[in-house]
C-alpha cells in the first residue's frame, strides 16, 4: 500500500491521463486523517464541495481515524516518505490514490481556494464562532464512536505528582464481553457499592487513586489493585473474583487492554494494557477493549525506570477516572 511517493505541487491544469472514450479520467484522492481534529474537519468540507461541484473530476476516499489508529498510519507513512517531509504533529493528509502526491494539514483546502471556488476559513461561513471547527469536528468524533455502541472510559494518569497532558480514552467491546466491560466500567466510575477484600475488609470499588505498580518493559503496564495497591490484591463488583469470558480478542497491537489473572477464571479488578503484540496472552488472559487516545501517555509510563520487582520507582497514578458521556463536546 506504501510506495515510493513524491510530493509534487497539484496546479491548475494539470495534465491528466484520458479515459478510452475521449473523457478526462476522474482523480482518486483519500483523506485520512484523525477525525476529532479541525483540519480534518476543514478538509472534509473542502471535499464536500468538489463532490458537488465537480462530481465527474474526482473520485474520494474517506478513512476516518481515532487517535491512536492515525498515529500508526502516519508512523507508515513517515517511514516511507522520510521525516523530513512528514511531520509527527501531522493530523491528516490528503493524497492521490496512486500516491503520486500528497498534503498535509490544511494545505489541500487551502489550495482547493485557489483553483475553485471553495474558501477556507477561520470559521465556517454560517457561524461566528471561531471554534466552529473544533467543535465541529468534536461532535462528529462522538457520533463516530456512538455508532460503534461501544462504551468508553478514561484515565487521567499522573507520573511522578505531573498530570500528564493527554488522558488515556478506552474503548471497550462490550458485544464481546458485556460482563467484564461492565466490571471495568463500574471500577471507573467508582458508584458501586464498596466491596470486601479476602480478609473482610471495606474496600473502595475504584480506579481512582490507585497506582500502576507494575511495567513489564516490552510487553504491558498493569494496575487495578483497589485492595492493596502493590499488585497482591483486586476485587470486582460481582465478588471477590469472576469467570473468564471470551478470549476471541486478540492481543496483537499495543494499546489492548485486558484482564490480569492468577490462573484461570480469577478475574477481579487487576487489568494490564499492551504496550507491543504479546499474542502468548491469547486463550490465557481476557482482552475486552483497546486504547483509542492518550497512547503517549501510555508510552511516557513504559519508559519509567522500574526497581527489581518491575514496580516503577515513581508513582504511576490514576488522578481521575470514568466515563465519557458521548452527548456532551
Amino acid at each position: 500500500f506504501f510506495f515510493a511517493l513524491l510530493h509534487h505541487p497539484w496546479r491548475s491544469g494539470c495534465a491528466r491521463e484520458p479515459h478510452p472514450n475521449g473523457t478526462m479520467k476522474k482523480r482518486s484522492l483519500v483523506l485520512a486523517g484523525r477525525i476529532d481534529d479541525e483540519n480534518y474537519q476543514k478538509n472534509f468540507e473542502c471535499i464536500e464541495y468538489l463532490r458537488a461541484d465537480r462530481p465527474a473530476e474526482y473520485n474520494f476516499t474517506i478513512l476516518e481515524m481515532v487517535p491512536i489508529q492515525w498515529e500508526a498510519h502516519l508512523l507508515k507513512l513517515r517511514e516511507q516518505l522520510g521525516i523530513d517531509k512528514v511531520s509527527s504533529l501531522t493530523t491528516c493528509i490528503v493524497y492521490a490514490e496512486d500516491m503520486s502526491e500528497f498534503w498535509c494539514g490544511q494545505d489541500f483546502a487551502q489550495h482547493a481556494c485557489t483553483i475553485t471556488k471553495f474558501k477556507l476559513l477561520d470559521f465556517p461561513e454560517d457561524s461566528p464562532d471561531p471554534e466552529a471547527y473544533k467543535n465541529q469536528a468534536k461532535i462528529r468524533y462522538n457520533k463516530f464512536l456512538s455508532r460503534t455502541g461501544h462504551k468508553f472510559c478514561f484515565f487521567k494518569i499522573s507520573i511522578n505528582g505531573e498530570v500528564a497532558h493527554d488522558q488515556v480514552v478506552f474503548e471497550l467491546f462490550t458485544d464481546i464481553c458485556p460482563r467484564t466491560c461492565e466490571n471495568f466500567r463500574r471500577l471507573c466510575l467508582g458508584d458501586a457499592a464498596d466491596g470486601r477484600g479476602p480478609d473482610g475488609e471495606r474496600v473502595k470499588m475504584s480506579y481512582k487513586n490507585t497506582r500502576f505498580f507494575r511495567i513489564v518493559k516490552d510487553g504491558w503496564i498493569q494496575g487495578g489493585d483497589i485492595v492493596y495497591d502493590r499488585g497482591s490484591g483486586g476485587c470486582s463488583i460481582y465478588g471477590e473474583e469472576f469467570p473468564d469470558e471470551c478470549f476471541s480478542m486478540k492481543h496483537d497491537s499495543e494499546g489492548v487492554l485486558g484482564m490480569a489473572n492468577s490462573r484461570k477464571n480469577t478475574n477481579a479488578s487487576q487489568f494490564y494494557i499492551t504496550v507491543g503484540r504479546n499474542s502468548w496472552m491469547d486463550g490465557k488472559y481476557v482482552a475486552f477493549g483497546r486504547v483509542i487516545e492518550g497512547i503517549s501517555t501510555l508510552h511516557r509510563i513504559h519508559l519509567q525506570e522500574t526497581k527489581h520487582n518491575q514496580m516503577p520507582t515513581v508513582p504511576v497514578v490514576i488522578e481521575d477516572c470514568g466515563e465519557i458521556d458521548l452527548t456532551k463536546f
